[in-house]
């Protein structure tokens, strides 16, 4: 019995799953069928999917079917799709917003925290520490006035102030924040350590976060936690 050539649209369809250029498959087909000469070249074309993950049975004939139950065909040699279990993000911090930026650098803090890039987790730590801070800053101090806008945005240079500027700039204005002055100059307090901490790490290859602990001990949360009572008030 006569069998098919090779079809074209079993080429074609290889040539889509594979992205293996049509002369390329030919070839690799033609070396597999020296193994498996008695077979048609469609099943043959069946098997060197097989190997890669895919199938392409449903052009073959019912003759070139008929010749797989009896195959031993190896694992896949090449693409094998497994499917990964994904690992659950620890939430490290949290922060309810319904700003994207915001959410987006909180979302990156603990994506870095479960991967164990710790000290890119800290840099992202004492990034939204700063710019929360100056969120309370800008809408407590109208920026219509130069002096207030000074206090987080440097007009001369042409740049925003260094961290440790707006925390000293914070912390002269204390008593404007009435009951919560306490807890200012505790955030401040708390947020110290990452001042200059964040700044080593940012721009020297000597300061590295090496373990979760040193994050931990941070307790990041809870001044997270400071911040949100203060931005209910000002």
């Amino acid at each position: 019995m006569g069998y098919r050539p090779l079809d074209p649209e079993i080429l074609n369809r290889l040539h889509k799953l594979t992205t293996l250029t049509e002369g390329t498959i030919r070839k690799e087909i033609s070396v597999l069928r020296q193994k498996y000469a008695s077979l048609p070249i469609n099943t043959v074309a069946q098997i060197f999917a097989v190997q890669r993950g895919f199938s392409v049975a449903q052009k073959l004939s019912k003759e070139e079917r008929a010749a797989l139950p009896n195959l031993e065909i190896s694992k896949p040699l090449g693409i094998e799709r497994i499917k990964k279990k994904s690992k659950r993000v620890i939430e490290f911090v949290k922060y309810e917003t319904t700003n994207r930026f915001i959410a987006g650098h909180v979302t990156e803090t603990n994506k870095a925290y479960t991967s164990g890039c710790y000290t890119a987790a800290f840099i992202l730590c004492r990034k939204i520490i700063e710019n929360l801070l100056t969120d309370i800053i800008r809408r407590k101090y109208p920026s219509n006035k130069k002096q207030n806008v000074e206090i987080y945005f440097d007009t001369c240079k042409g740049r925003t102030r260094d961290f440790s500027e707006i925390l000293k700039n914070l912390r002269k204005r204390s008593k404007d924040f009435g009951p919560d002055k306490v807890l200012l100059e505790r955030i401040i307090q708390q947020s110290d350590q990452f001042r200059n901490d964040a700044n080593n790490k940012a721009h020297s290859w000597y300061h590295l976060v090496r373990n979760k602990k040193e994050l931990d001990d941070t307790n990041f949360q809870d001044i997270i936690d400071m911040i949100v009572l203060l931005e209910r008030y000002h």
